[in-house]
């Protein structure tokens, strides 16, 4: 394995021969050069495709990299199981903070740059509760930016149900 990567803050840069993931659709490029979500690089990790090390060289494991994540987030592993699944579903999923939800997912064989993105994700624990107003402003955004908004609720068994929401007219 010649693709490897450093973990620095919430972001991962690539290091060595990773162009197979590349073109994979992982990573965006920047300054740096390509750099990983969290979730790609734990989800990369954990299918044995790339090596991770903290500032100093360290490996990180996939519970040491999770910790890491949850650390800052306590929704970072509920957001991992939906990022899992949409992406062994075959889809191309990136961090959708500038389009204010968890992820946005582009149509399937596609990545960013080839096309627009085709639904935001919001990742919900199963016992939360929305209110209307939570709701109609998800389904504004998305609206917005012209997307299909989809929520992801995670029961307690870690299991994956998919809603989408959307304005109809009368």
């Amino acid at each position: 394995m010649s693709c490897s990567g450093k973990v620095v803050g919430d972001r991962i840069i690539l290091e060595g021969e990773c162009s197979e993931i590349i073109e994979k659709g992982y990573g965006e490029k920047h300054e740096e050069g390509y750099v990983l979500s969290l979730f790609e690089g734990l989800y990369l990790l954990e299918k044995g495709k790339i090596k991770l090390y903290d500032e100093v060289g360290n490996e990180l494991t996939f519970e040491s990299l999770l910790k890491k994540g949850m650390s800052s987030d306590k929704l970072f592993y509920l957001k991992y199981v939906v990022f899992r699944d949409v992406r062994n579903r075959g889809y191309v999923i990136k961090t959708g903070f500038k389009f204010g939800s968890h992820f946005r997912v582009y149509p399937r064989g596609k990545k960013p740059g080839e096309a627009h993105t085709e639904y935001v994700i919001n990742v919900i624990p199963e016992e939360k509760i929305l209110e209307p107003s939570d709701i109609s402003r998800m389904v504004r955004l998305s609206r917005a930016i012209r997307t299909k908004l989809v929520l992801a609720m995670v029961d307690s068994e870690n299991d994956v149900v998919y809603y989408k929401i959307e304005r109809i007219n009368l």
